[in-house]
């Protein structure tokens, strides 16, 4: 097998000759349109601001780069379908002007990969080529202290002194499957994460692909992801069609692509940053518990705090959030305070919502989750803003070393000093066919599905539980705390008791759904970290958000002492109000000191399963996606009596 360093890799970017090849294996073809590889430069630009310094550790320039816009794939069209080559290759990137390029493992040789546009109702069947060579271009290492957290870890900071490498990574090989997340396709087509792609082997894909919507892709290879999408394979997929046209958005160079992630590079032996991808986490206490991945440096559309010149006027920005596990809670700034009402949500994971939604404080992305979104420059002309990640209880704009956020800055506007455009009026309704479930909606002929995320247990990693309501003559004779029993109580005081079924992956009591059925999941999180939940072969609304105290959780024991129990009601963010597929539990701020300091949180979904097939439901924390992870199965409503299960539920 070739290494990465015994062969050139191909360039980056997308030449003719590369999309206009016929796939020999799969006999489909790819076609690009002629996309500007750079945002346009509004006309007599002057701007208050420039480049700024990082913080003196990370040593890179911030907006000295202007931001990039992925180039466009789009299919070639068929009779009853279109169809598409998209390849997996190994390329040295550029993401910074004063870092060397960086080998990655990418799509099409870019990263992120080449957006995927496609209209709406027409059939897409795509061959995912695996060219990739080399092992993977990712150094994983960790570090911590016996004593605890440390209030300023080494996420922080470039390089890898005072760190020891994790076994096993460095020899992984070019092993890939993709998942189109957010595709609501069968399970034969939706990447398996076990059905493994060779080098030189092809994945074939047929997606029905029939809304609009503002999706993406990534590798999806079971117990490597976190390393694989972090050594560059991810990418966008729209879905145009339905109310766009009709509705006037912003469009062209005034509709952009933000695809957040983070990095983290090795230093040389002078102290300058290098072009290698660092994988870097902090193992907590003497148990070694790993918290989640944060890296230093926020790149966007896969370029260190980059800089876009805008025109006064109404933008679109298409927000995706592509990183490992952290959340992004971004606010824009002018002069150093947050722009009140700067975005309006016009549609969320899977799709327009019934109208524009201002986003009241700051818009929260966690990993997997898309926003559609609204930003109006006209008021700053000749000014300069910023985007900006945000911590709870941290001034918008400051930096929290403790958080993982030394440098908060995301990327910086430069709006031109020219009249604003006042063509565009924000439309009073955007998706007239949407609908907001309610109760009548919903069934009542069985109990919800209840899921508990719970801390790190016995294999130190944090556990996601399914979970079943037992009867009252059951549940009368527990000897309370007992390991996988939790009693919760609701707001109006009826109290349930869950019995956890399973919450290994290879557990058994896989989830069975029913085809085009409608159920109610409950996402109980009894821990203090937040989780994204995502669900394969399926899309959901989000009906509410309420707070619980979760101090009668026994960590030890690993089950309830006294009753999980109503705090109060907590308001749906702007995102979490239309069609779904991630969802975040927990608080997507700063997480309180002490144990079960944080209060809980019970999010209710109602889940649609419009395709058939095998898929599963995870933790979209890709640092936890290899353990918080459970089979899901959807078929046929009137085969449940042959798996002996009313309606297919466990």
């Amino acid at each position: 097998m070739d290494t990465a360093s015994d062969r050139t890799p191909d360039r980056p970017g997308l030449d003719r000759r590369t999309l206009l090849r016929g796939g020999a294996a799969a006999g489909l073809g790819a076609v690009v349109t002629t996309t500007t590889v750079l945002a346009t430069s509004p006309e007599a630009a002057s701007y208050d601001a420039g480049p700024e310094p990082s913080p003196p550790e990370l040593i890179l320039t911030k907006f000295r780069d202007r931001l990039p816009v992925p180039p466009v794939l789009r299919p070639k069209q068929r009779d009853r379908h279109d169809e598409l080559t998209v390849r997996l290759r190994t390329a040295d990137v550029t993401v910074h002007s004063q870092l060397p390029r960086v080998r990655m493992w990418t799509y099409e040789g870019s990263y992120p990969g080449p957006t995927i546009e496609t209209t709406a109702g027409r059939p897409l069947r795509v061959a995912w080529e695996n060219g990739l060579t080399g092992e993977i271009p990712v150094k994983a290492v960790d570090f911590g202290l016996a004593t605890g957290p440390s209030p300023d870890p080494l996420t922080n900071y470039p390089g890898t002194a005072g760190c020891q490498e994790v076994a096993g990574v460095s020899g992984l090989g070019p092993w890939a499957v993709v998942h189109l997340h957010g595709m609501l396709t069968g399970g034969g087509n939706d990447g398996w994460m076990e059905n493994l792609l060779a080098p030189g082997d092809v994945q074939l894909s047929a997606y029905p692909n029939r809304d609009a919507a503002t999706l993406w892709y990534h590798d999806h290879t079971h117990h490597v992801s976190r390393f694989s999408v972090y050594a560059g394979m991810a990418g966008l997929f729209l879905a145009r069609g339905g109310r766009e046209r009709d509705l006037g958005l912003p469009a062209g160079e005034h509709e952009v692509p933000l695809v957040l992630s983070d990095r983290n590079f090795d230093l040389d032996a002078s102290g300058a940053p290098a072009g290698r991808l660092v994988h870097k986490v902090e193992m907590v206490g003497a148990q070694r518990l790993m918290r989640v991945h944060a890296a230093p440096y926020t790149l966007v559309n896969g370029v260190v705090w980059p800089y876009l010149e805008v025109r006064p006027r109404w933008y679109r920005f298409r927000v995706v959030n592509t990183a490992n596990s952290r959340i992004y809670r971004l606010m824009l700034l002018a002069d150093g305070v947050p722009v009140r009402g700067a975005f309006q949500v016009i549609g969320t994971d899977q799709g327009l919502t019934d109208r524009p939604r201002q986003v009241e404080g700051a818009l929260n992305l966690s990993p997997g989750e898309r926003a559609d979104v609204l930003v109006d420059f006209g008021e700053f002309r000749g000014r300069t803003l910023k985007l900006v990640n945000t911590i709870d209880g941290v001034t918008p704009g400051g930096s929290s070393r403790r958080d993982d956020m030394l440098e908060p800055d995301v990327m910086q506007f430069r709006v031109a000093d020219r009249r604003p455009n006042t063509g565009f009026t924000l439309p009073k309704t955007v998706e007239p066919a949407f609908r907001r479930l309610g109760t009548d909606d919903l069934p009542r002929e069985r109990p919800p599905r209840w899921i508990a995320l719970v801390g790190p247990g016995t294999q130190n990693m944090p556990e996601l539980w399914e979970m079943e309501e037992l009867a009252e003559s059951e549940a009368q004779g527990l000897d309370l705390p007992a390991e996988g029993i939790v009693q919760v109580r609701d707001e109006h005081g009826a109290l349930t008791t869950l019995r956890r079924t399973a919450m290994a992956y290879d557990d058994g009591n896989t989830v069975r759904a029913a085809h085009q059925d409608l159920e109610v999941w409950k996402y109980l999180n009894l821990a203090a970290s937040p989780h994204p939940m995502h669900i394969h072969l399926a899309h959901f609304q989000v009906l509410s958000r309420a707070l619980y105290d979760v101090t009668g959780f026994d960590r030890k024991v690993r089950g309830s002492a006294r009753p999980i129990a109503f705090k109060e009601t907590a308001e749906l963010e702007a995102h979490e109000i239309g069609e779904k597929d991630v969802i975040r539990v927990g608080t997507a701020g700063r997480i309180t000191a002490g144990p079960n300091g944080t209060p809980g949180e019970l999010v209710t979904v109602a889940v649609r399963f419009p395709v058939l097939g095998r898929g599963v439901h995870h933790c979209h924390m890709l640092e936890h996606e290899q353990h918080m992870v459970r089979p899901l199965v959807v078929g046929p409503a009137d085969g449940a009596q042959h798996e002996g299960h009313s309606g297919m539920h466990h």
